[in-house]
């Protein structure tokens, strides 16, 4: 073996990445290798996961673009083995070759972490479904990581499985599992969060109250923030642009769209769960009011008059008509239902980021909800990134400002872990942006919008993703040219951005 470079596993992740970039080549002779001497422990603040550091240094090789086989681990942790199938496995997608490791003399003093209250009244009350049919403790959590799949097992032996009691037990004992990594890392930033945080023992319940259910990602938008996970339009785009057996990212989802029988099998075994126990059941997507099982599901419980049950839905608003189905019409069945409209912004920018947005359609769809079904609870919920904060706060103070909502209608989520999230810009923008986020909390007062805000706001001033800035330059230029759209015509004021 020829030793290329030798790293310090304790060194900063940005002078590892400089020192992967100094020594990357455009090939290695099969005997070379890049060492990283482990010198310290490792941090592990998820019990079920390797360590945070050397999760990171995969990455960064892979960011580099030096393949695994290359990497040398030297360490006296006894479980370096296992921690670098898993990195493997979970966070180096399109490498097939692993880290190699060398364990030498020594103590390694693995010290997992343990919090006050990790349990999320979730795993004991909620079924989450997602579109890849994968069962997973909620919407939020990690779908690298799910409890199980309902084409394999039946719902039931799902949610009493190892995997799940294994997490509950987890939570029992204080300590945090990767899959509700979000929830975790959103409260630890005092940003909101799904998570339900309760004080379980050992002889509370698993009994399902609330449904999530997903069973297709069918949707007529191509969001730039989205992914084929979430949106069949994204998953036929990606095949056009990048062929069949493209990887995606961390999901690893497949292009291959779900069989009719395969469908019908998912919808028959959720039937049971809609019952009289359910209180809540949350319809997301794809979109879900142009679902063909939101409307089996909602036919399902009319004729079995299961209609006081609270319906949630997250819906990008283009459509109020499916086939022979009018939601307006069907909303009138169900005493509690709460509309959250998907809208980031209005006008151009709404129709950019969201590609498939007619923004007049948007605008008479939120005009007939108000009209014919005044009982439903409309909320704008928004994701903020760098692109839209802007335009966004425009809108609010328009529809603040002539009364067509109020404060308390509207919700933000920060769009975190993608090339549009607000901590990419460089200084110059932020600054700018920061400026404006300011005035409107000003021009809010105090409430709990402009709580949210603030939480942008220390979200910009905390991070740093410029280094997103050359894939996201790449990705805008590459959507534009399929899309026919324009990013510079339609962000003049990002335009340096291109370069």
């Amino acid at each position: 073996m020829r030793i290329v470079a030798t790293i310090d596993f304790s060194a900063s992740l940005s002078d590892i990445h400089k020192q992967l970039i100094d020594v990357k080549k455009d090939s290695f002779d099969p005997n070379e290798r890049i060492v990283i001497k482990q010198n310290c422990e490792d941090q592990y603040p998820y019990v079920d996961a390797p360590g945070t550091k050397l999760i990171e240094i995969q990455k960064l090789t892979q960011k580099v673009d030096i393949t695994n086989c290359f990497i040398l681990i030297e360490t006296t942790n006894p479980d370096i083995e296992s921690e670098i199938q898993d990195v493997a496995q979970y966070y180096a997608p399109g490498d097939d070759t692993q880290f190699n490791f060398k364990i030498i003399p020594g103590k390694y003093n693995k010290k997992v972490k343990k919090y006050k209250n990790t349990a999320c009244e979730k795993m004991w009350n909620h079924l989450y479904i997602g579109t890849e049919y994968d069962v997973n403790p909620c919407c939020l959590a990690d779908h690298r990581f799910p409890l199980g799949h309902v084409n394999e097992s039946s719902i039931n032996d799902i949610i009493i499985s190892d995997r799940s009691d294994g997490i509950r037990s987890y939570m029992l004992d204080g300590f945090r599992t990767r899959a509700c990594a979000t929830c975790y890392e959103k409260g630890d930033q005092n940003l909101p969060s799904p998570r339900q945080e309760f004080e379980p023992d050992q002889s509370t319940p698993v009994m399902i109250t609330s449904l999530d259910i997903r069973l297709s990602n069918v949707c007529n938008f191509k969001c730039r923030m989205c992914s084929e996970y979430f949106s069949s339009a994204i998953q036929r785009e990606t095949v056009e642009i990048y062929g069949k057996d493209a990887v995606l990212g961390s999901e690893q989802n497949t292009l291959i769209a779900k069989t009719k029988n395969e469908k019908l099998t998912a919808f028959s075994k959720i039937k049971p769960f809609l019952a009289e126990q359910v209180d809540s059941i949350y319809f997301a997507g794809g979109e879900p009011l142009i679902m063909h099982e939101h409307y089996q599901i909602i036919q399902h419980l009319i004729d079995n008059k299961f209609t006081t049950v609270r319906l949630s839905y997250n819906t990008n608003l283009s459509k109020l008509q499916y086939k022979n189905f009018n939601v307006l019409d069907i909303w009138q069945n169900f005493s509690n239902v709460t509309v959250g409209a998907s809208i980031d912004g209005s006008g151009n920018v709404a129709e950019y980021l969201r590609h498939g947005t007619k923004w007049h359609d948007i605008l008479k769809n939120l005009h007939a909800i108000k009209t014919h079904a005044p009982h439903v609870e409309l909320r704008i919920t928004s994701v903020v990134g760098f692109l839209n904060i802007e335009n966004l706060i425009q809108l609010q103070h328009q529809w603040i400002n002539s009364g067509y909502f109020c404060p308390s209608q509207f919700s933000l989520d920060i769009l975190k872990g993608d090339l549009l999230n607000p901590a990419v810009p460089p200084a110059h923008h932020k600054k700018r942006l920061c400026k404006q986020v300011k005035n409107h909390i000003e021009f809010l007062g105090d409430n709990t919008l402009a709580d949210q805000w603030k939480s942008v706001l220390e979200y910009i001033n905390k991070n740093d993703f410029t280094h997103f800035l050359d894939n996201f330059s790449q990705r805008m230029k590459t959507l534009d040219k399929h899309r026919s759209e324009s990013f510079i015509e339609t962000f003049p004021e990002f335009a340096d951005l291109m370069q």
